[in-house]
């Protein structure tokens, strides 16, 4: 998770990640505490369950994620990114999240080694609804993974 500021944001993505079987969240350095007592009550309790990392040098930590032997996909509301579903998938994968509002910034998605999106209907499209909230994107990127 890049900077998600949102505290609520972070703890029902933390209750996803426990839901779908997750194993690990990475935390950037300027991203919500996952322990603020918001946090920990949309979780239901699954910041305690879910274990997590807060890197302290994102850039120098994405390498070691990479040299982990994982895929980085970053995930964006770009309509122009692969669509999650055809994405090339490892077999361990990490997703990159971006802020509420700005989602990823464009420097993150190029470390990404794919920018992939879930796209839109057309009929979302013509209400002007182009994207999901940050957790209804993850819920559904999780998913994704963890049944294929």
């Amino acid at each position: 998770m890049c900077c998600l500021v949102q505290s609520t944001n972070v703890g029902a993505i933390f209750r996803c990640a426990a839901a779908l079987g997750v194993d690990l969240i990475v935390l950037s350095p300027r991203c919500a505490d996952p322990l603020y007592r918001r946090s920990v009550k949309v979780s239901m309790g699954a910041v305690f369950a879910v274990p997590y990392v807060r890197m302290t040098d994102w850039h120098n930590d994405l390498s070691v994620i990479r040299e982990a032997g994982f895929r980085l996909l970053a995930l964006t509301p770009d309509q122009d990114a692969v669509p999650f579903d055809k994405a090339e998938m490892g077999e361990k994968v990490a997703l990159m999240l971006g802020s509420e509002g700005d989602g990823l910034s464009s420097h993150w998605i190029k470390e990404a080694d794919e920018a992939v999106t879930i796209p839109m209907s057309a009929s979302a499209m013509a209400l002007g609804v182009d994207s999901l909230n940050v957790v209804a994107a993850t819920a559904i990127a999780c998913h994704s993974l963890v049944t294929r």
